[in-house]
């Protein structure tokens, strides 16, 4: 597989199959004789370029809610890590230091 700088970006690649196929289809008796099974070569590479295009909406899709998802989690997880410093200083303060360990608190002083 080539590396991403040296391929093709995907919405050129869509851009230029279509431009070929619709061109192949125009030309068909010309560039049949070539060795192309011409219209299954056409059909399936039009077949090709649809999914390539659903897949690619799919995934800026998963990538947008994977975003949103993350910022969730960074936002619970900065709320769980205030909580936890909150309930550990609170614990601190309430039991004696060789009842810390009951509440998952490892610290020596």
């Amino acid at each position: 597989m080539a590396t991403k700088s040296a391929s093709m970006a995907l919405s050129d690649l869509l851009r230029n199959t279509t431009i070929m196929s619709g061109n192949i289809k125009l030309n068909a008796d010309k560039i049949g004789r070539y060795g192309l099974e011409l219209p299954a070569f056409t059909d399936g590479m039009d077949a090709d370029i649809s999914r390539a295009d659903a897949l690619d909406k799919e995934q800026e899709s998963l990538k947008s809610q994977l975003k949103a998802k993350t910022e969730e989690l960074y936002t619970l997880t900065e709320k769980l890590t205030q909580d936890y410093a909150l309930a550990k200083k609170t614990v601190k303060l309430a039991e004696p230091q060789v009842n810390w360990v009951a509440y998952g608190i490892n610290d020596k002083k």
